[in-house]
């Protein structure tokens, strides 16, 4: 059967995440076509999309193909009574939308067109349940069975109780992805050791993890994790957890974790000093070899806590620099601590995935390792 995945705006980053966890359900699909907006992919078994999208970051909507010929007798299928309330999406089909409308209406139904602007037209229009949010994709049609739970997000982004403007930067959309680059299952036990307020931590539990443990160097980071794990737990109703969540040098992770004992590091890190976009050339560079000292200790810690073939997605900036992109360079070296690099269907460069936007002079790159 195919469906049709309506990509975030990191289509790169959505991918690998989609493969991720196809690979970890133990789908049996093919990639049909990849754009910067859709991907178009043959399962064999039908899918349970609302609860592939409950735990997915990089997905706006999952589509399935219907059988149908034509738009006109698909929405006919679908009115039992009253009013056809549909929406058509892809490419330039705001003027065929209309000719549908008009072909209906002179079939005798009340018609009401819904231009889709966003995720919140279809939401609040109700469009999911009537099934009538369509796409033409490849000359097929495909109605939308689950859309992004973006209230939610947003709910976790800007509600919880514990905020930090330097330390709480990461979205929760991104955070998600990377959990689900590295996780292998829901009952790895997780461990972001520059844990922050905690965003990759709580949504971690709020896709269905239940051991999960934080660290962090500074005693508010340490707070603001404790406080937002308590109001996730209260939110979603949360029970049976076990988390644990230290203040600890990343250096000396060994003092309160066992050797051998984690299955998955997901973290951001420390990534410098804001910029402003007026820094020196030699200031970034300096920026980037003090981190590489860092990120390196921080290696040499992960390779005594994770279990064989434990793996860590970890993201490491790059800054801008006029036309130049000052990058983070100890791969070599962390391969020689005891990793390889997992990499990706689809990256920029061999096994990185790069999260920027265009007005940003940081960019995040992510890193997929394993433990050999």
């Amino acid at each position: 059967m195919h469906y049709l995945f309506t990509l975030g705006h990191q289509p790169h980053l959505s991918t690998a995440e989609l493969q991720a966890v196809f690979s970890r359900l133990n789908l049996n699909f093919t990639i049909v076509k990849n754009t910067d907006v859709f991907l178009l992919v043959d399962i064999k078994e039908k899918i349970n999309a609302e609860e592939i999208i409950s735990v997915l970051g990089g997905t706006i909507k999952i589509a399935e193909e219907v059988s149908e010929e034509s738009i006109t007798d698909y929405l006919l299928s679908k009115q039992s009574e009253g009013k056809i309330h549909f929406s058509l999406n892809g490419g330039e089909n705001k003027k065929l939308a209309l000719e549908i409308k008009k072909e209906l209406k002179s079939q005798g139904c009340s018609v009401r067109y819904v231009e889709p602007k966003n995720t919140a037209t279809i939401l609040h229009n109700n469009l999911v349940k009537r099934k009538t949010d369509l796409t033409i994709f490849e000359n097929k049609i495909f109605v939308t069975t689950a859309i992004q739970p973006f209230e939610e997000f947003s709910e976790r982004d800007y509600g919880r109780p514990g905020t930090d403007d330097k330390s709480g930067m990461l979205p929760p959309k991104l955070a998600r992805m990377m959990i689900n680059l590295g996780i292998k299952n829901q009952k790895d036990t997780l461990l972001d050791p520059f844990c922050g307020s905690g965003t990759i931590l709580t949504e971690a539990l709020s896709m269905g993890l239940t051991n999960i443990i934080g660290s962090d160097i500074a005693a508010k980071a340490v707070s603001d994790t404790q406080k937002n794990i308590e109001w996730v737990k209260k939110e979603l109703h949360l029970s049976h957890i076990n988390y644990q969540i230290y203040s600890n040098n990343v250096l000396n992770l060994g003092n309160k974790i066992k050797n051998d004992s984690i299955d998955t590091i997901v973290t951001e890190p420390y990534l410098g000093k804001p910029l402003k976009g007026r820094e020196a050339r030699e200031d970034l560079v300096d920026q980037a070899r003090e981190l590489a000292d860092l990120y390196l200790g921080a290696f040499h810690s992960y390779h005594k806590i994770l279990k064989k073939s434990g793996t860590v997605v970890m993201v490491f900036p790059k800054f801008q620099f006029n036309n130049e992109w000052i990058r983070v360079e100890i791969l070599e070296k962390i391969k020689k601590i005891g990793f390889m690099v997992l990499t990706p269907s689809k990256g920029d460069a061999e096994g990185v995935l790069t999260y920027h936007r265009p007005s940003q002079h940081l960019a995040r790159e992510i890193w997929r390792f394993k433990k050999v």
